[in-house]
């Protein structure tokens, strides 16, 4: 548990320099200006590295949430001085051993060769199994494993995990990356990385066999422009793989400020379902498949709900009562949205273009 002497604690309670924030006075995914509060005084309980209180306005137009205020882009890095996905020193043995492992089971459950591996012979893969029971089947490894090999970009690539494991199956690989430390350690792994935000993907016109953007979207202070980018650097038939989580997330009407899908100040603006379909439309894209994680962050939610920096059984346990209990009546409820994306048409239209065509789209 967090105590009020804790040090974690006395960061988030610190707070965001008011100069360093900007109003949004409308919708990013839509551009209406008809709004409400759906959260208020939201704190960074999922890694405590970010300081302030934060409000999320619902849009009453296409129920995405968004932070307003919010930190500026100047400013925005203060809230990644500790991210899981910007690691700051090379990795221990442990960890390649504990990677080599997840890469054997991973081999063996999708009939691929995830590298670096252990090579198990048949007869001891036992070995592996256990890992079964913890690890949560990998959307963009899975959907990479049936794509003909090509030229690839992970766009917010972090370490460049998810890079090593593409370039063991084939792939030619590149990253973007817009973190310094996470750029410098991706690349001491032999990794071809690309330091910048999104707008750099305008360098790439039609590079790209399959781009990867995994929990990123979210981040991002413009998400409309970022999808127009993505659609620039694909090749026509290229395939879009994006996650990201869902505004209409039953698990966030449960957990309240508490759900893991907020984490302020970093998630900037959560999309809906429907209103992100209607912009991958417009952009180019035919949604071929829509995979959905329908209690993804139940686990932690409940972590933070007790304010605790660790999982422990108890929330392991909420879990499964939550799952037990909750009934579905469509799927944008779900908690995260895993989508795969064909780029159907050379898309030239405007970001704000996007805006205007789906200005007055209606979701209840």
């Amino acid at each position: 548990m967090i105590f009020a002497d804790d040090p974690y604690t006395a960061i988030i309670d610190s707070h965001w320099p008011v100069e360093d924030l900007e109003t949004v006075d409308r919708c990013p995914y839509c551009g209406s200006t008809d709004r409400r509060v759906a959260h208020q005084d939201v704190q960074d309980w999922s890694f405590y590295c970010a300081p302030g209180k934060w409000t999320y306005w619902s849009c009453n137009n296409c129920d995405s949430l968004y932070l307003n205020p919010r930190p500026t882009p100047q400013s925005i890095g203060l809230a990644y001085s500790s991210y899981y996905t910007h690691p700051h020193k090379s990795e221990s043995f442990p960890h390649r051993i504990v990677e080599r492992l997840k890469n054997e089971y991973w081999s063996d459950a999708l009939r691929a060769d995830f590298r670096p591996r252990l090579h198990l012979p048949r007869g001891l893969r036992w070995i592996v199994q256990p890992l079964k029971s913890r690890l949560v089947e990998p959307f963009v490894l899975k959907e990479l494993t049936g794509l003909p090999v090509g030229r690839l970009m992970d766009v917010g690539c972090g370490g460049g995990n998810m890079l090593r494991l593409a370039r063991g199956l084939g792939w030619v690989t590149m990253g973007l990356e817009v973190n310094s430390a996470a750029v410098q350690v991706a690349r001491s792994r032999g990794l071809d990385i690309v330091e910048g935000s999104y707008s750099r993907l305008l360098e790439y016109e039609a590079e790209f066999d399959c781009i990867v953007c995994s929990h990123v979207l979210e981040h991002v202070h413009d998400p409309i422009v970022m999808i127009c980018n993505l659609s620039n650097a694909l090749k026509l038939g290229g395939v879009l793989l994006l996650s990201v989580p869902n505004a209409t997330s039953q698990v966030r009407f449960h957990f309240g400020n508490d759900w893991r899908g907020l984490e302020a100040p970093r998630h900037l603006a959560i999309p809906s379902l429907r209103r992100l379909e209607t912009i991958l439309s417009s952009a180019g894209f035919s949604i071929r498949q829509v995979l959905q994680r329908p209690i993804a962050t139940a686990v932690e939610s409940a972590r933070i709900r007790r304010r605790g920096t660790r999982i422990t059984r108890k929330d392991i346990a909420a879990e499964r009562r939550l799952a037990a209990c909750l009934v579905f009546s469509s799927g944008d409820r779900y908690d995260f949205l895993e989508l795969v994306c064909v780029k159907e048409v050379n898309s030239r239209i405007a970001p704000q273009s996007i805006t205007e065509v789906g200005g007055n789209e209606a979701v209840h």
